[in-house]
């Protein structure tokens, strides 16, 4: 610095010019200046990924969402739009099952760790990822069809992604049980500019725990992540520096959501964030200076703002005050700007363009008054839907303050809204909303939404929704029902709010109450009561087949089902199923509680009670005559006895209940074991075993009736034969085993005149009378045991 100062007087010496020096000063000393931050700074290079997962379906008993899929698209756009995202690093996931987001989230995270690795030990890059979910989910986690990834285990996988800073943004019911899970605090902003060195994880959702989270149809998404991206497109930037940090978006977010619903059926909606970042600097989310094309608002523009793009979707909404200036980013296109204020409705166009920004003043917006029209001649104020022309605000304003009127014709016909009654000898027919009645011999059609009663002899149509009710005698046709259908044959094309009866039922969408009918059938329903029920999802079907992919409780002659609750019928059937009642019940694969004459699982998590039952892999000991169990007892055990009598014995249960089968013989004695007596033992026995499978012992009664002849009469001459039987069985190898054991055998006369059964020593005791003689001795038996014991 000295030596510089010294040119400078020097030079200021020779020319005699201070003007020129103190110019080469200031140059000198600004390079100077620069090369040293330049030196120090060490800006750091940011790679962005987003992962955007939708599903649109969260399983039984959940409606199907329809804007999942869109919202995920508008996080990734905008991030990919003006958060420095590049398209090769965003991923959309649909309709996942959980082994399908695990994968995929093992892909990214492999892409992560390769970038991760290369860059070594390089301080001057960063890996940051933004993953975001919208679909369903509850308390327990993400509910994916009919799967559930745990909140515990998505927030450690996601905790656990190679990268610097990880986002998470879940637009869900009860979301915020993840943020629940350590305990949300509210710290600075986290997605850091590229002078920062912030590290560390942070999750936002769009509820709380105990919350639901909603969409519109109206913005044709949900209300939290429209509100989140709107505040990334620049509506969110409160600092006004044309950056929009996560705080600042959440903020917006947070106030615009609540703002939304707490008026809404599911209930005000607060959004929540939990944050664990260390670090300096602040993260932008957006930077609004990176878009091709910009859109900046005046200072007197003020009220609420709706932007539609040039397919007339809506792309941001907003609420301005005036006094200070907004700058948004959008792609290039042609866009409509709808500027609402109490009573005051005005509209502009505008056309963005790459590299430039355009702005918009009060005095380029102009006025219209398409939310405020008379519904030709029949209403005597005018109508305000400041949200949108919807039905309801339609039929409301139309039953508040239309003039009530009756009509009668051959063919009634009525293009205007319609309050009151249509006669019609033939047919009547109105084309707009109506509020009333319509009444004919043959037809009655409303192509609008109707509020009323069609009443008729052959066909009711309602080409949009009914709320009230159809008669007719043969068929009643509508879009959608708030009511009920009585007919020979009712149809909603897609759902049916009350009750359909007649004899055949069919709502091709949802039937929320009842369906009373020979034929019913719905995608997802109330209450079945028909011959033959068919649905997609049911709560309760009751008739003579019930069938449904997905249901709560059927009960009939034969019940089929994928997934069903209770089932209570001659034949029940199902994939998977909890109670099962009946003749006959199947589980294809998985089951609960079985009882019936005959049970057959796959797999079974509860208890099967049925004279033969069958298992593959049973969790709860089954109960009855017959138990076959795939993971329990399957043995035979033939084996020698102190009757002299060789035995065949067949195990079927498990280790702690068995049923036994047994058929016997002796031999004659004194002839070496050449013979066998003309006299045999059959019967049936329960057991169980102490040390599970492999080496255990048993304990096992049996009763046996002993015969002295095969006869096939009716004439029976037999003795009851009860043993109580201690054993052991040693397993040789896997499958073969020894077993040995000791036994206290009583006889009793039975239907013979005498008794037969005693060991081959006769050291049994006999006791009782004449009539009602007994003998017992205790015993003892050595065999072969074969199969799983």
């Amino acid at each position: 610095m000295k030596k510089i100062l010294g040119k400078i007087l020097f030079c200021d010496f020779l020319s005699g010019s201070a003007i020129f020096c103190l110019v080469c000063l200031v140059a000198i000393l600004a390079a100077a200046s620069n090369a040293h931050a330049a030196a120090n700074s060490g800006e750091i290079a940011i790679n962005r990924y987003v992962f955007a997962v939708s599903a649109n379906n969260g399983g039984k008993g959940r409606p199907v969402l329809r804007y999942a899929e869109s919202d995920a698209r508008a996080f990734a756009n905008v991030l990919s739009q003006m958060g420095g995202v590049p398209k090769q690093n965003v991923y959309r996931v649909t309709e996942p099952s959980v082994a399908t987001l695990q994968s995929q989230l093992e892909s990214l995270d492999k892409k992560l760790a390769t970038a991760k690795s290369a860059k070594g030990a390089d301080a001057s890059s960063r890996e940051e990822v933004l993953v975001y979910y919208s679909g369903h989910a509850d308390e327990k986690g993400l509910r994916l069809g009919e799967e559930i990834y745990s909140w515990k285990e998505f927030r450690r996988r996601v905790d656990a992604l190679n990268a610097d800073v990880k986002i998470a943004v879940i637009d869900a019911c009860g979301s915020g049980a993840i943020t629940r899970a350590k305990g949300g605090v509210a710290v600075p902003a986290f997605m850091v500019d590229k002078s920062s060195d912030m590290k560390g994880y942070a999750f936002i959702t769009s509820s709380t725990q105990d919350e639901s989270s909603q969409e519109s149809d109206k913005l044709k998404g949900s209300f939290f992540t429209h509100s989140l991206v709107s505040g990334l497109r620049g509506a969110g930037d409160a600092s006004g520096d044309g950056k929009v940090t996560l705080s600042e978006a959440y903020q917006f977010a947070f106030n615009e959501t609540l703002q939304k619903t707490e008026a809404t059926m599911g209930g005000a909606q607060h959004p929540s964030r939990d944050m664990n970042l260390a670090g300096t600097g602040d993260v932008v989310m957006t930077d609004l200076r990176s878009t091709s094309a910009g859109l900046d608002l005046d200072e007197d523009v003020d009220g609420h703002l709706f932007i539609r793009d040039e397919k007339g979707e809506l792309v941001a909404e907003l609420y301005k005050k005036s006094g200070r200036a907004m700058s948004l980013g959008f792609p290039a296109g042609k866009y409509s700007v709808r500027l609402e204020r109490p009573a005051e409705y005005k509209d502009a166009s505008i056309t963005l363009y790459d590299n430039n920004r355009a702005r918009l003043g009060k005095k380029q917006f102009t006025a219209v008054a398409v939310e405020k029209t008379a519904l030709r001649g029949e209403i005597k104020s005018e109508r305000s839907c400041a949200n949108g022309d919807t039905a309801k605000c339609s039929l409301d304003s139309l039953d508040r303050n239309g003039v009530s009127r009756t009509t009668f014709g051959f063919y009634d016909r009525d293009n205007d809204p319609r309050k009151g009654v249509q006669l019609g000898l033939f047919a009547t027919k109105t084309k707009d909303y109506m509020v009333g009645s319509q009444v004919s011999l043959f037809v009655n059609s409303a192509d609008k939404d109707m509020r009323g009663l069609q009443v008729t002899g052959l066909l009711n149509i309602a080409n949009e929704n009914i709320d009230g009710a159809q008669i007719s005698g043969t068929v009643n046709y509508a879009e959608s029902v708030d009511g009920l259908q009585l007919s020979y044959i009712n149809w909603a094309s897609e759902k049916s709010e009350a009750a359909q009866i007649g004899f055949v039922n069919a709502a091709l969408d949802t039937m929320r109450y009842l369906q009373l009918g020979f034929v019913n059938a719905s995608e997802y329903s109330g209450t079945h009561v028909g011959f033959v029920n068919a649905s997609v999802g049911s709560k309760v079907q009751v008739g003579f087949v019930d069938a449904a992919k997905n249901a709560d409780v059927q009960v009939g002659f034969v019940n089929v089902a994928k997934d069903n609750d209770v089932q209570v019928g001659f034949t029940n059937v199902a994939v998977n199923s909890r109670v099962g009642v009946g003749f006959v019940n199947v589980s294809a694969w998985e089951g609960g509680t079985q009882v019936g004459y005959v049970n057959v699982a796959t797999k079974s998590e509860g208890r099967q009670v049925g004279f033969v039952n069958v298992c593959g892999q049973c969790e709860k000991t089954p109960v009855g005559f017959i138990s076959v169990v795939g993971n329990g007892v399957w043995s035979a055990t033939t084996s020698l006895n102190e009757m002299g009598a060789l035995d065949l014995s067949l195990h079927l249960g498990t280790a702690y209940f068995y049923t036994a089968f047994q058929v016997a013989r002796p031999f004659e004695k004194g002839n070496g074991f050449k013979h066998f007596e003309d006299r045999y033992e059959s019967g049936y026995g329960i057991g169980t075993q102490f040390g599970k499978y492999g080496n255990h012992f048993e304990l096992e009664y049996m009763l046996l009736n002993a015969h002295e002849a095969v006869s096939f009469s009716d004439d029976t001459n037999e003795n009851y034969h009860h043993r109580l039987r201690l054993g052991f069985v040693h397993k040789l190898f896997p499958g073969v085993g020894l077993a040995v054991g000791g036994t206290l055998n009583v006889v009793t006369l039975g239907y013979a005149d005498k008794l037969w059964p005693k060991p081959w020593n006769n050291y049994h005791d006999d006791f009782g009378s004449e009539k009602h003689k007994g003998r017992f001795w205790p015993g003892f038996y050595s065999g072969i045991t074969v199969g799983r014991f």
